[in-house]
């Protein structure tokens, strides 16, 4: 790796020590740096912000996302993206309701005027009439949307092949509206509940009255009515229309998929109906609770303090608000569950953990670095050993025994590799394609030495010499295998589903393999890139300047304020950054035999490493020196031989 023979920013450098997944792995053991971050998500799936500052005043739980309305008017959105549902379109603001659909949301704002985004399909639905005004309030179906109106009318639109969107002639006087799956409830000012839509779900016990609120779920529906009980009617199939016998004193409702949901008087949440993921599993602290939200298979509820709590499915992130990623040195991504390692060496995960990728154990500490496979993950130790955990279909949870000394790591979709310190590579699990075909992406090629890092696709294997040079084995139906003869000077590489990329030393990109979606189109005139992932089916580029390019399928899509990066990944269809928001290392040359490394003074109990060997400021070839104002450190190396790469650790 040829870091040091130019003027390097923090990023590149940092991209080199941090580049901790199944894409871009340096030789080296992968120090925990003084520099810190934050974790910023896009794509399929967007994390919440851990900002333990922030309040929120109302709740919303879509399909597989949530949004939060904050007291300044303006809306947080987490969980699946790939609609584009979880990003709150930029300048959003001022809005006083929002609501949650299947894959999109809508938001009112205080000029009684709508905002919808997320999906949208102008065959199967009808858009939003462009007139629309004097709006106060909105619901959210499916794929289907309800405005109620000022005078008390209900203004439909969306999905209507159920008839969901039909609103009867001469529905007025309307106080409250709910959106189901392919179904609509209004409440009327006198306390009763006009339906319309899927048959079943919209029709109305009879005698129904005094109600006081409602909820549609996926294919029932709930009823609060004056006295503090519930009513529910629709499909009961896992009991979610079957009321707990005298549950009473209720304040609020909310009806998921197959779940219900009501919040009593005292702040306490009763929840009943499917209990797949734990969705209807409230969780035994939680108390204090003002609102409820239900999506189709995860639960959300909103705190006085104006916290949110989320429980049940969390394949898109949508029930898990981590209360802390920040003070972060490094990320990666899996399919669709995602790890931060933590400057003192622990781990924290999110996402999908249906396989156990996200059960970490108690004892996984002094990590210094971290891999995310298919539906596995993978820790790095500072002693050189590897622990595995979540699934084990072909034996990608089982480390080998005699595995020592490794320095490096990557994971693949079924199947790992090992990079050891005398530059051998060790790999296990999966040898075969989705179809049962032998292709070798475990079978390393023999005499394969001098290995300085590796890469994981889902099927094939890559792995980075020390002179530059790249070597690939196992499925080859795309070429993803077959390494282009302009490929040289290479100083790291990524690996997707098909397709593979590889960063040269003039800060360019070369990729080769499968392009279904664009993946191994490199932008035209990308340059100055400093560390490259690859998702399985997307592409991504940190540049020297801290921004980030992305290619490819979903996940690809940058959004517009991504800067200050340190380091990137790439998950199944969504991609994380890391945001430096700590001082940073920075490295010069100086002169033409000595190397300047300059970090702040907050690290000065960290030692310097050149490879995998620790010096200190006794090394007859370093000087130190503090700044005079006290803010940092210089050490210089003399003379400067060959290609070295230096790194930060603590003792």
């Amino acid at each position: 790796m040829k870091v040091i023979r130019e003027v390097i920013p923090v990023v590149a450098l940092l991209s080199a020590m941090l580049s901790l997944s199944s894409n871009g792995m340096l030789a080296g053991t992968p120090p925990r740096p003084a520099n810190q971050g934050s974790v910023y998500g896009w794509g399929v799936t967007v994390l919440p912000r851990a900002d333990p500052g922030i309040r929120f005043t109302s709740i919303a739980a879509g399909g597989y996302h949530n949004l939060a309305l904050k007291a300044d008017g303006r809306v947080e959105g987490w969980g699946l993206n790939d609609s584009g549902q979880s990003t709150v379109p930029a300048g959003l603001s001022n809005v006083t309701a929002i609501a949650a659909g299947g894959y999109h949301n809508l938001a009112l704002k205080n000029d009684s005027s709508v905002m919808v985004w997320g999906h949208f399909d102008p065959v199967m639905q009808k858009p939003m009439p462009p007139d629309l005004s004097n709006v106060t309030a909105v619901a959210a179906g499916f794929y289907h949307s309800l405005a109620l109106k000022a005078d008390g009318t209900v203004v439909a639109w969306g999905d209507y092949q159920a008839g969901q969107s039909a609103v009867p002639t001469g529905v007025s006087n309307v106080v409250a509206i709910a959106a189901g799956t392919e179904h609509s409830l209004a409440l009327k000012a006198e306390g009763t509940v006009l339906s319309w839509g899927l048959y079943g779900q919209s029709t109305v016990p009879a005698g129904l009255s005094d109600v006081v609120a409602i909820a549609a779920g996926g294919s029932h529906n709930l009823a609060l009515k004056a006295d503090g009980t519930v009513v529910a009617w629709g499909s009961d199939f896992y009991g979610e229309s079957t009321v707990p016998v005298g549950l009473s004193n209720l304040v609020a409702v909310a009806a998921g998929g197959s779940h219900s949901l009501a919040l009593q008087a005292d702040g306490t949440v009763v929840a009943w109906g499917n209990n797949e993921d734990g969705r209807s599993t409230v969780p035994g602290s939680l108390g204090n609770v003002v609102a409820i939200a239900a999506g189709d298979a995860h639960s959300l509820a909103l705190k006085a303090d104006g916290t949110t709590v989320a429980w049940g499915n969390n394949i898109s992130a949508q029930s898990m608000m981590p209360t802390d990623l920040r003070r972060v040195v490094a990320i990666t991504a899996g399919l669709y569950h995602s790890l931060a390692l933590r400057a003192d060496g622990s781990v924290l995960g999110w996402g999908y953990s249906q396989y156990g990728q996200l059960a970490l154990q108690a004892s996984l500490t002094d990590v210094v670095a971290l891999a995310a496979g298919g539906v596995h993950s993978l820790a790095l130790k500072a002693d050189g050993m590897v622990v595995a955990w979540g699934s084990n279909f072909y034996g990608e949870n089982m480390v080998p025994r005699s595995l020592s000394n490794v320095v490096a790591i990557a994971a693949g979709n079924c199947h790992n590799l090992a990079v050891k310190d005398d530059g051998t590579v060790v790999a296990w699990g999966n040898n075969r394609d989705e179809f049962g075909t032998v292709v070798g992406q475990s079978t390393v090629p023999p005499g394969l030495s001098n290995v300085v890092a590796v890469a994981a696709g889902f099927y094939h294997s890559l792995a980075l010499k020390a002179d530059g040079t790249v070597v690939a084995w196992g499925d080859n139906r795309d070429g993803q295998s077959t390494v282009p003869p302009v490929l040289t000077n290479t100083v790291s590489i990524a690996a997707g589903e098909r397709h593979s990329l590889g960063l040269k030393s003039d800060r360019t990109v070369v990729a080769w393999g499968g392009n279904r979606f664009g993946q191994s189109t490199v932008p035209s005139g990308l340059s100055n890139v400093v560390a490259i992932f690859a998702g399985p089916w997307h592409s991504l580029a940190l540049k020297a300047d801290g921004t980030v390019a992305g290619w490819g399928s979903l996940g690809s899509g940058v959004p517009a304020n991504v800067s200050e990066i340190m380091a990137i990944t790439a998950g199944g269809n969504n991609s994380l950054a890391l945001r430096l928001t700590e001082p940073a290392l920075s490295i010069r040359k100086s002169g033409l035999d000595a190397a300047v490394i300059q970090w702040p003074s907050l690290a000065r109990d960290w030692l310097l490493q050149e490879n995998s060997r620790v010096g200190t400021t006794n090394w007859s070839d370093v000087a130190a020196r503090q700044s005079d104002d006290g803010t940092s450190i210089s050490i210089t190396i003399t003379p400067l031989l060959g290609d070295r790469i230096f790194r930060l650790s603590k003792p």
